[in-house]
């Protein structure tokens, strides 16, 4: 046999040869893959993650102050409560230290309305608002920047004689829906309070 030949049949025995072990390996991954789907298996680093806005308020925990018996010794009890129970920070209660105060004369209907007032204070201080009601969108929108750190934010509801005894107690300017909306709010018809633990059935101010 020349050499010719000889070397035809080589290359064509090798040929065959990595033809028949790149068959192997695919069955053998084809079958590997077959069983992950068929044991509800996958592989976690390979499939991207990802959690809603509701997942992240469920896991993320509450910013803000604990209390104690002692910084509310003294406290002024109003008739304001929180506007949702998923407000709360500490043992059922929103509890803010040093935190500036808004009293709405009339119900707070977007999240526009107290994004002026947010630019007004120092990065990180506690907002309590005090208003007729909330619509539930500011609702969640103060949950979530409360849960991440962002901004604590109190939301309390109550009749017209409750705000204006957190008024009187915080040196507020009740303000009104056109005030919020034209952005007259200033920063000197805010008021301030050392401590507002606020809860389903009262809020204290110390």
């Amino acid at each position: 046999m020349s050499t010719a030949w000889q070397g035809f049949f080589i290359i064509l025995g090798v040929g065959v040869v990595i033809l028949a072990v790149a068959a192997l390996a695919d069955r053998h991954t084809r079958r590997k893959g077959e069983g992950q789907l068929a044991g509800g298996k996958h592989d976690a680093a390979a499939s991207p993650g990802y959690a809603t806005m509701t997942e992240l308020l469920r896991r993320s925990p509450s910013a803000g102050t604990a209390s104690s018996p002692e910084a509310l010794r003294g406290a002024t009890s109003v008739a304001l409560t929180l506007a949702a129970q998923s407000l709360a920070n500490d043992d059922r209660r929103c509890v803010a230290s040093d935190p500036r105060v808004l009293i709405c004369d009339d119900a707070v209907t977007t999240v526009r309305e107290l994004v002026p007032i947010w630019g007004r204070l120092e990065p990180g201080q506690a907002l309590t608002v005090a208003a007729p009601t909330f619509d539930p969108a500011v609702i969640d929108t103060a949950v979530a920047n409360s849960r991440a750190g962002t901004r604590l934010v109190q939301l309390l509801i109550g009749d017209a004689d409750a705000r204006a005894s957190l008024a009187g107690l915080t040196g507020a300017t009740p303000v009104t829906h056109a005030d919020l909306q034209a952005d007259a709010t200033t920063a000197m018809d805010l008021g301030k309070a050392k401590l507002i633990a606020a809860g389903t059935d009262a809020t204290l101010v110390a």
